[in-house]
């Protein structure tokens, strides 16, 4: 199976619909609805089964709605979920008039320290956005991703940053051990990582990750080694993070800068996942191991996208869309086995 790359009429009518509803509902939950769609595409599904999924998954969400706001800075709108609908129509002026290519490069820079946001999924939006070459949805991808914004770390500018002094196994060891006396078990993840970043260790450890060109590479080979071992919720959103981070690599002036801001949340994330530390050791040791195979056969792409298809979960689609990227881009054989514990994984919790 190859990833379905031709955008279709239908495709663009099903995103342009998506406009009408608020990016979050339920008091905070991400409107998944766009990726889903997208994802859902990308793996071959019908414009009927899209539908009948728009059908059951838009009662959920609620409408979108504007605000009164007296600033007409984008950045001072960053972390005000309030300013979604006029973020949203400065940024779709903005490509309009100046092309995708010139906004991305401007924008992603001072997006980046706050990329944690709604748990990485405003990151993840745009990368779909982008993926199914939508400009009205990467204007709201990109809006969300600001209204949403916050920094786990007190500075944002690049020479902020201390010195990185870390490799990747020392440095995840690091996360598993912070320690905070803020609550860390509210149940969404964002809260979760804001808990750990209270942590007095999180501001020196956080962005002492070692990063060069091929970090995000590794990152996402690390991650889908977890998430095959676990069918961790919070690690799943590693694996389509970083994947969205990828597609996104091409417009960063500074794509090493761009790593070392993923890190930052990144180790929150990777706390805020509630992992054991067998787990973690267990997945850095088969990282280490060339290409790691599967202990047992596993189904094939065209099934592992069938089912996708055929499910009604949130991220099902999204996590096997991700994974057979990811295996197209870097050819490992983890992302299969990631897309595999996806299927099964939401087909356990359907």
């Amino acid at each position: 199976m190859q990833l379905i790359r031709d955008i279709t009429d239908s495709l663009r009518l099903d995103l342009d619909e998506c406009a009408i509803h608020s990016p979050e509902y339920g008091n905070g939950l991400a409107d998944h609805l766009p990726m889903l769609l997208h994802a859902m595409h990308a793996l071959g599904a019908s414009p009927e089964r899209r539908a009948a999924y728009v059908s059951q998954y838009a009662q959920r969400l609620e409408p979108r709605y504007t605000a009164t706001l007296s600033t007409t800075s984008w950045r001072d709108l960053r972390g005000n979920i309030d300013a979604f609908d006029l973020l949203d129509k400065k940024f779709s002026a903005r490509i309009a008039a100046e092309g995708r290519d010139a906004v991305l490069r401007d924008l992603l820079p001072a997006l980046m320290p706050g990329v944690g946001a709604s748990a990485f999924h405003g990151l993840i939006r745009c990368g779909h956005a982008v993926t199914a070459r939508h400009d009205g949805e990467l204007a709201r991808g990109l809006a969300y991703w600001a209204a949403a914004w916050f920094k786990l770390l007190p500075y944002e500018e690049a020479g902020d940053l201390p010195v990185p002094t870390l490799d990747l196994a020392t440095w995840v060891a690091c996360a598993h051990e912070l320690v905070t006396t803020a609550d860390t078990e509210p149940p969404r993840i964002v809260l979760r990582m804001k808990a750990w970043a209270a942590s007095p260790q999180f501001a020196g450890l956080a962005p002492a990750l070692r990063a060069d060109r091929d970090t995000l590479d590794v990152v996402a080979r690390f991650a889908a080694t977890l998430y095959a071992q676990t069918g961790n919720f919070t690690v799943m959103h590693m694996v389509t993070s970083v994947h969205a981070l990828l597609v996104l690599r091409p417009w960063f002036e500074y794509p090493v800068l761009a790593a070392r801001w993923f890190g930052v949340s990144l180790f929150a994330a990777l706390r805020a996942a509630r992992l054991t530390h067998e787990q973690i050791a267990h997945a850095l040791h088969a990282l280490a191991a060339p290409n790691p195979a599967s202990e047992t056969p596993l189904p094939s792409w065209d099934v592992l996208a069938a089912g996708a298809i055929a499910s009604d979960d949130d991220h099902a689609a999204k996590i096997v869309y991700s994974s057979r990227a990811l295996f197209e881009m870097l050819g490992d054989e983890v992302f299969h086995a990631a897309a595999a514990r996806g299927v099964l994984v939401q087909a356990k919790s359907g």
